[in-house]
């Protein structure tokens, strides 16, 4: 009994101290945030200089794989691989440097600004041999990188590598030149870089086209590869293109690179869409002849963007109903590049759901 009495005594004296104590975090948390003044940072400043000038590249490019069927007859098909990489503004209307192995047979190439806005990317021109190549989307008012003076870098230097790897977004990381002049490196089966800056700035996959800048925020060279155990990430040694090499190289490419021929006019979704079949319609108590079955989507392109799937079934496009192939045709041919349409699907589970997706121009790929 005495025992019990002692515990409830103190238990309730404990009481009152730990409502004090709940009170003091609580203001704590409450309390405005401490004023910081941020001291002069150079490597802030850089950034600020060099990240509006590098874009995400994303791409899709089709394999053809040779296999034989159980007849021993030669089969083929064609695999869709999807790539990332990085690229730099060279001017304000749209030309940008990457890697020549971003884009390297690529059906479609899709530019992503820092602001996020979204291109389409034509190749001018590329040379395998230095893995550098020139895209060109249809734009204004972009920001340039500026060019610096690659031959002015020493051992020591500070550097940043500016990017998109792995998808998840503009990345910025600091290291030093760890050495100016590798020579005839092979990066990969069939590249060899003549002429390379080594870095330890952290370069992932992802990373291949982007920016090695300087202190000032300029331009010093195109990141292209890294060496790697296992064929793991990055290790602390990676090689970038010395801008000084790559300004002759991206002139020629520019001067002898293909004409661009006119871009298409015919806006584009990006779905492939089959009669919607009977028993499936039944199913879900459609009538015939309503709606149409979404068999593929098209990576990279506005339905992917959105969110459709395949097996999503399109009952209306701007509230008018689809009850064929055709009338799909007819109603996004009577559009224009760059309108929103509202398409009506019926998705999982018979739930009903508006998407609103912007047209975009037939990549030539398609």
């Amino acid at each position: 009994m005495a025992s019990w009495f002692v515990l409830t005594y103190l238990s309730a004296n404990r009481r009152p101290n730990a409502d004090a104590s709940m009170k003091n975090v609580l203001a704590s948390l409450e309390r405005p945030a401490a004023p910081y003044v941020a001291p002069a940072n150079p490597f802030v400043q850089a950034s600020a200089k060099i990240t509006p000038s590098v874009v995400n590249i994303d791409t899709l490019e089709e394999r053809r794989v040779e296999s034989r069927n159980v007849f021993g007859d030669p089969v083929a098909r064609f695999l869709r691989v999807q790539g990332k990489g990085s690229g730099v503004i060279l001017t304000s209307d749209g030309y940008i440097v990457t890697n020549s192995h971003v884009v390297e047979g690529a059906r479609i190439i899709r530019v992503t600004t820092v602001t996020g806005k979204k291109y389409d990317g034509r190749i001018v021109g590329a040379n395998p041999d230095s893995d550098l190549a020139v895209v060109k989307i249809e734009a204004s008012n972009l920001v340039p990188a500026e060019l610096g003076d690659s031959s002015q870098m020493r051992v020591g230097d500070d550097v940043l590598a500016v990017g998109y790897p792995l998808g998840i977004g503009t990345t910025v990381t600091h290291g030093i030149i760890s050495a100016t002049d590798r020579r005839n490196l092979q990066v990969g089966e069939g590249r060899l870089l003549a002429q390379a800056i080594q870095t330890d700035a952290p370069i992932n996959r992802g990373n291949s086209g982007g920016a090695l800048a300087n202190i000032q925020g300029q331009l010093i060279g195109i990141n292209t590869a890294i060496a790697s155990e296992n064929g793991g990430g990055n290790i602390g040694i990676g090689f970038a293109i010395p801008v000084n090499l790559a300004r002759s190289i991206l002139k020629e490419i520019i001067l002898k690179g293909r004409k661009l021929p006119p871009l298409p006019n015919d806006p584009f979704v990006g779905i492939i869409y089959t009669p919607l079949p009977e028993p499936l319609a039944r199913e879900l108590n459609l009538e015939p002849g309503e709606g149409v079955l979404i068999r593929e989507v098209e990576p990279l392109t506005a339905a992917a963007d959105a969110g459709l799937k395949r097996g999503d079934i399109l009952l209306a496009i701007d509230g008018r109903k689809i009850g064929s192939q055709e009338e799909v045709r007819n109603i996004i041919k009577s559009k224009k590049v760059g309108e929103q349409v509202t398409l009506t699907l019926l998705r999982e589970e018979g739930r009903r759901e508006e998407v609103t997706i912007v047209l975009m121009r037939r990549p030539q790929g398609l």
